[in-house]
């Protein structure tokens, strides 16, 4: 319901022009209700925070390129990660990076930051982080701290030598067509990527067969792009019941086509890694180096694949493969559950047991009026480059009516 109808029309100016640039979800539909997703609102955090988010990113990402290397040599975990067998080839692909595009998922409440979740198979978050953060700083007359566009083309171009892309190859960008905001997000990296020679082709024109991976055109993929998580290729069947997820992961295994981001990536995806991560931590494990385990100590929380560590304490149970607060229950002291969200794909799936701590609370405007809300702080990770934030606001589980909250940073006081 639209209760401040000043604010609701600088918002729908502000939108028009969003939709030019290619935003064109900032408010979200379900079931006939328009929701609002980006705040015509900032978020002013001192350069200190930010300096504090960007070193533990940092740190973080340093702790999870060791993980990543230490799980593709130990095929003997996969099973524990409840990751696909029909992947179990292609992460083991080595890779420079574990990810080079990822963002991790923070609780900040003033000096302490806990990464909750990786989302580094396939992050979104992506347009609205610079195109819109960029101009709803600019009607503030403030400035942007993200530089995801640099970080982007820089990213493509390690990209480009680490994979041996000829310049005059194509690199083909996929998603799903009918997806809006998967499309545009997709397509938005295209633009930025630098690269010569590219196409988008929705994954609804991709064809696989035992001679490789073609468009609907026949043209050859070797390379991809794609915001599809690999977990989805592995189930992935065609009309005539034939298991193109298993072909198409041999073509990835055996270097037919390669992946951006690597299939390494899939890894950290897993919410299992927690567990892992915690669980080497916890034993004092030496594949982390002493700064590596202080890096974990201050920074993850415990994680588990079973309740039973955490009883007595409140604790959020995660599906393994979760995704947008899917499937996600926070539960207190007395095991009781306090929020849930039962979208059932997402909460028939195994599950990890992680700690809880609370998210800071924000007061934002809204079109209909004050909204006091729970902050997540998203830090793009971009070819292992801090590049930007990404915050939402909403419920305490932290799903998709959340609200994007621009961010400027300030010096002052």
């Amino acid at each position: 319901m639209i209760r401040d109808a000043a604010y609701y029309k600088e918002w729908s100016t502000l939108n028009d022009l969003l939709k030019l640039q290619g935003f064109t979800w900032g408010y979200l539909e379900e079931k006939g209700i328009d929701y609002q997703y980006y705040l015509l609102d900032l978020y002013r955090m001192h350069v200190s925070e930010y300096e504090r988010i960007v070193r533990a990113t940092t740190r973080i990402a340093d702790v999870l390129n060791r993980t990543v290397a230490f799980l593709q040599s130990s095929p003997g975990l996969y099973r524990d990660l409840h990751l696909p067998q029909n992947t179990w080839q292609a992460v083991q692909i080595p890779s420079q990076l574990f990810s080079y595009f990822a963002h991790l998922d923070l609780i900040v409440a003033g000096d302490d930051i806990r990464v909750i979740e990786l989302n580094c198979d396939t992050p979104t978050g992506v347009v609205e982080s610079a195109v819109c953060n960029e101009a709803v700083c600019r009607y503030f007359k403030v400035a942007s701290p993200n530089r995801m566009e640099d970080a982007i083309r820089l990213a493509f171009a390690e990209l480009r030598k680490a994979y041996a892309i000829p310049e005059t190859d194509t690199v083909y960008f996929s998603s799903y067509g009918w997806h809006e905001e998967d499309r545009m997000t997709t397509k938005f990296v295209r633009r930025n990527s630098g690269l010569r020679e590219t196409q988008y082709v929705p994954l609804s024109d991709i064809r696989v067969s035992s001679e490789g991976v073609f468009t609907a055109r026949g043209e050859p993929i070797r390379w991809l792009y794609r915001l599809y998580p690999l977990e989805y290729f592995s189930r992935d069947k065609g009309e005539n019941g034939l298991a193109i997820g298993d072909i198409f992961l041999e073509h990835v295994a055996s270097g037919k086509v390669r992946l951006i981001n690597p299939p390494s990536a899939a890894l950290c995806q897993a919410k299992g890694t927690l567990a892992v991560i915690w669980a080497l931590h916890e034993a004092n494990h030496p594949i982390y180096t002493e700064e590596q385990h202080q890096t974990i100590e201050t920074y993850f929380l415990p994680t588990y694949v079973s309740a039973e560590a955490l009883t007595g304490k409140k604790y959020v149970r995660k599906p393994v493969w979760g995704r947008e607060g899917g499937g996600v229950s926070i539960v207190d002291e007395q095991g009781r559950m306090t929020a849930s969200d039962n979208t059932p794909y997402y909460a028939t799936q195994p599950m990890v047991y992680q700690k809880y701590t609370p998210m800071p609370q924000v007061t934002v405007k809204t079109w209909e009026g004050s909204y006091t809300g729970s902050m997540l702080v998203g830090s793009f990770l971009i070819g292992g480059v801090p590049s930007g934030l990404f915050l939402r606001v909403g419920s305490p589980i932290t799903g998709n009516l959340s609200m994007f909250l621009p961010i400027t940073v300030e010096s002052g006081r």
